[in-house]
């Protein structure tokens, strides 16, 4: 009866995390449509996804604060219920600083949820038989990008053909959002997560700079493609809705494909290398003005982010598996720094030198990250490997 209890808060958990993070990029393919009605340009469709990702940013540090002292089944319920309040003010006609405002509530909400719901689907886990509890390990790193990739597929399949239409999507994705967060009150077992974040006492270890480097390059790339797809697409003579939301949805997903099936397989420097080579591949096909290397370069640049991502977060926890919730915030808030600063830099360049420069200012700099992950990769296994012996030696004098 436990066993399946915790089925149940499993299964409701995942899917509001799904929901909540989905709610992120439901604007991702109707941006056109709110450019032509509110005057958004390049910048403005940044700084509205900015203004998202610094509200991410500033909820993620609340929760790394006091991870100590917040619960999880608290912080995620709280999360959850601020994507339910954000989705409704997203459906309300209140211009352009109401649709401002609602990404700010997004982004608060979006990140505590990928947080904190990922550490309590990782805790709801260890209730489940042996299988069970694999499988929740496996799929809990992956539920961010799975959100990200069902944004835009909910977008693209209801194909809105004005912001009126758009705004009955938002009220849509807030009512099965009241309706998971109902569920996750019945379902969810009281006694989990009650205690906070941090079971461990005295000062944390600092997080390394791989786990760091590593989710800030995967997360800003789910940025570039979550922001401006329709910008890129739009450059190439693409402006289908649908098209530009499966577009996105592609590379999330694949993102998400990245973390099940490569994080245990690729080192972390080598899905570093891969994604540095999938954002310049973006800049070539913008370049030839091709579609279809786009997309290659897209579903790459996903994959390979999405398995650099799940490696850094599973590299933060395992080096310190007593401060795992407070590991898992400080990844999340890196990788959500990637997301908010260099997006908006590039709707700048945009505007001032067009958007195929722009384009490869990102993924230039996208590359210097990945080449930072290598680097510490490097010099934390060599720092490593130097340690063991002198640890090993103070355990035989013992």
């Amino acid at each position: 009866m436990r066993t399946q209890s915790s089925v149940g808060g499993v299964v409701i958990a995942a899917v509001v995390i799904l929901l909540g993070t989905a709610l992120a990029t439901v604007p991702t393919p109707l941006y056109p449509l709110y450019a032509h009605e509110l005057g958004l340009d390049a910048v403005g469709i940044t700084t509205t996804f900015a203004a998202f990702a610094g509200g991410a940013v500033c909820g993620l540090i609340v929760a790394l604060v006091g991870s100590s002292r917040l619960p999880r089944r608290r912080v995620y319920l709280l999360a959850a219920t601020l994507q339910a309040v954000s989705a409704f003010v997203l459906a309300a006609d209140l211009g352009v600083p109401g649709f401002v405002v609602g990404r700010v509530v997004t982004g608060i909400g979006s990140g505590l949820l990928a947080a904190s719901g990922t550490a309590f689907v990782l805790e709801l886990g260890q209730g489940l038989a042996p299988r069970g509890a694999r499988t929740a390990r496996t799929v809990a790193p992956a539920l961010a990008f799975a959100g990200l990739g069902l944004g835009p597929l909910i977008s693209a399949v209801s194909a809105p053909v004005d912001v009126p239409g758009a705004r009955l999507v938002f009220f849509g994705t807030g009512l099965l959002l009241v309706a998971g967060l109902s569920l996750s009150l019945v379902l969810l077992p009281a006694h989990v997560g009650r205690e906070g974040g941090v079971s461990a006492r005295g000062r944390r270890p600092a997080l390394a700079w791989s786990p760091r480097f590593g989710a800030f390059a995967a997360f800003m790339t789910t940025g570039l493609f979550g922001s401006v797809t329709t910008v890129l697409l739009a450059e190439l003579g693409v402006h289908d809705i649908s098209v530009s939301g499966g577009f996105a949805a592609s590379v999330f997903l694949f993102g998400a494909l990245g973390v099940v099936t490569l994080a245990r397989r690729l080192p972390a420097a080598v899905s570093a290398t891969c994604l540095a080579g999938a954002l310049l591949l973006v800049g070539v096909a913008m370049v030839l003005s091709s579609a279809a290397l786009l997309i290659v370069a897209a579903v790459a640049a996903g994959t390979a982010g999405g398995a650099l991502f799940a490696r850094s977060l599973g590299g933060a926890i395992s080096s310190a598996p007593q401060h795992a919730f407070a590991r898992t915030v400080s990844v999340f808030l890196c990788a959500h720094l990637g997301l908010a600063v260099p997006v908006l830099g590039f709707g700048f360049v945009a505007r001032s030198a067009g958007t195929e420069p722009a384009v490869w200012a990102f993924a230039v700099l996208g590359a210097a990250v990945c080449l930072g992950v290598v680097v510490a990769s490097r010099l934390e296994a060599r720092r490593t490997s130097v340690q063991a012996p002198d640890i090993s030696r103070e355990r035989s004098l013992a």
